[in-house]
């Protein structure tokens, strides 16, 4: 990039002199303006040298100190003011303006040609311009084969870092950020934010629409050129796609794995199989709590690039502190999670991955997780809990998906499976369903919203929309019919399970009138 101070060496500058600003003659030129105007917001971009007569300063030593000020504000390089006709000397307030805010006041001594210097310049930053493209170019060639040596983004970054003489900083949003070269600074974040904006550039490296993390480059020796940006950019996508690779290749593991996991999910594999496999993916798994989490996909819903499903929501779950082994099998994605984190968050954290992930992807997804288990060997009883935690769902996905929020419904399908308890449970409710039928009347539906209120009669009725008076005439319906016992304990606890049990044999789908 072309700066003030190598201009001042063109031939179109022989009479130029510095007269402020000495300090910002390393200001990068991108582009050449001639302005004979004031309010110039609209037409400036940051980094041009601008040329002018004077003509809208000349007796305006207020307006010449806003210009000033206006294009220092906007990042301007530098400001060239032709002495002469309009105006003969700087103002000394105007020169002290611009040493404060390091912006150079060069003026023209001598009648210049603008015409002469914009060509000289535009022609000079389109060669170098040129230049910058065949370097980058360089650039992509020479690290495209690079990566193909190497197995470790941290030499990736390394060789940018070496390639510009920058520092950088790779800030990994949930793992280990990377500081090249490796200086001991206790918060980096803090350090680069600290730093001038023109000496530091960022760049968010994203996979499958979420941020893995940022690549910081930065100089408190030089300032950061375009250059500098376009390798910055470079870089990140080449960074990018190595660990895309990485975790396809991890994902093709895990598809061989798979025989493995289902002995695992099923209690077949002995401790030093488990062990011994845990060691080798990551030591500090064995020591945190374990679970299961299903997904089981809707047919229609499948999602076609299932790999790119699976490192997405895996991308997702790490970010909340879960390490993942997943296992395929048709519609259904089994995950072995490690926890990471505090169990007490587990519930929290495990909601945000997955509310992040349903958002994103719009899916009709049915999610079970099983029992939270301390060790690894316990797993099958996890797998075994999300399993029935499915089942239960599938009669109602408004329900939680966490096992240990679902215990009564456990409950209930134990008992379900009892004939005997299951045949008297329907000829309890089937008294009043046969009252439902011949009338038209929701006796059930009221019963059961009246239990759930607790037998609140006015909370009843503004759940089921229907005036108090309506509620009590149906309340009473429902005494003749089981009896006017059935809100005492043991009946009432005994009726509302078997509402419970019985249910979606009755009233599933029904509207609430």
């Amino acid at each position: 990039m072309i700066t003030v101070k190598e201009v001042l060496n063109r031939k179109y500058f022989e009479s130029a002199k510095v007269v402020a600003g000495q300090s910002g003659l390393n200001h990068a030129i991108k582009w050449i303006h001639i302005l004979e105007v004031i309010d110039v917001k609209q037409l400036i971009k940051g980094n041009e040298l601008i040329l002018t007569t004077g003509v809208i300063l000349k007796d305006n030593e207020q307006g010449f100190l806003n210009f000033v000020q206006q294009l220092s504000d906007l990042e301007v390089a530098g400001l060239c003011i032709e002495l002469g006709m309009y105006i003969q000397v700087v103002p000394e307030s105007v020169i002290n303006l611009a040493d404060r805010l390091d912006f150079p006041l060069i003026v023209f001594q001598e009648i210049v040609p603008f015409i002469g210097i914009t060509q000289d310049l535009h022609t000079a930053i389109i060669h170098q311009q040129y230049g910058i493209l065949k370097q980058l170019e360089d650039y992509s060639q020479k690290i495209n084969n690079y990566v193909l040596k190497v197995n470790d983004k941290a030499k990736i970054l390394q060789y940018m870092q070496k390639y510009l003489n920058v520092n950088t900083y790779f800030e990994v949003n949930k793992g280990t950020s990377l500081a090249i070269p490796d200086k001991k600074i206790e918060n980096y974040k803090d350090f680069i934010n600290r730093l001038n904006s023109k000496n530091k550039a960022s760049l968010e490296m994203n996979l499958f629409d979420q941020v893995y993390g940022t690549v910081h480059i930065y100089s408190e020796k030089r300032e950061i050129t375009e250059l500098d940006l376009l390798i910055l950019d470079r870089t990140v996508v080449t960074l990018s796609q190595f660990v895309l690779r990485d975790l396809y290749i991890e994902e093709k593991l895990e598809s061989e794995n798979r025989k493995f996991f289902e002995k695992w999910l099923e209690g077949k594999n002995s401790d030093d199989e488990i062990r011994y496999f845990i060691e080798e993916s990551e030591q500090k798994l064995k020591q945190n709590g374990w679970m299961v989490m299903i997904h089981q996909m809707r047919r229609k819903n499948i999602i076609k690039d299932l790999t790119n499903y699976k490192i997405n929501l895996r991308q997702a779950l790490q970010k909340e502190g879960f390490y993942t082994f997943i296992v395929e099998q048709s519609q259904y994605l089994i995950f072995i999670l490690n926890d990471l984190g505090p169990e007490a968050t587990y519930k929290e954290r495990m909601k945000r991955a997955m509310n992040e992930l349903i958002n994103q992807y719009r899916l009709d997804t049915l999610i079970a997780v099983g029992k939270y288990v301390s060790h690894y060997n316990e797993l099958k009883e996890s797998y075994q809990t999300a399993q029935e935690t499915l089942q239960i769902r599938m009669t109602n996905m408004e329900l939680s998906y966490f096992y240990d929020e679902l215990l009564l419904y456990h409950m209930v399908k134990v008992l379900q499976n009892n004939n005997s308890l299951m045949q008297a449970a329907k000829e309890k409710i089937e008294k009043l369903s046969q009252y439902d039928s011949k009338h038209n009347t929701n006796l059930i539906q009221t019963l059961d919203i009246f239990f759930q209120c607790n037998g609140l009669k006015k909370e009843t009725a503004e759940k089921l929309f229907i005036v108090r008076q309506t509620l009590y005439h149906r309340l009473e319906k429902v005494e003749q019919i089981i009896g006017s016992d059935f809100m005492n304990y043991e009946n009432r606890l005994c009726l509302e399970l078997m509402l419970l049990m019985t249910k979606h044999n009755y009233y599933e789908g029904m509207k609430v009138t």
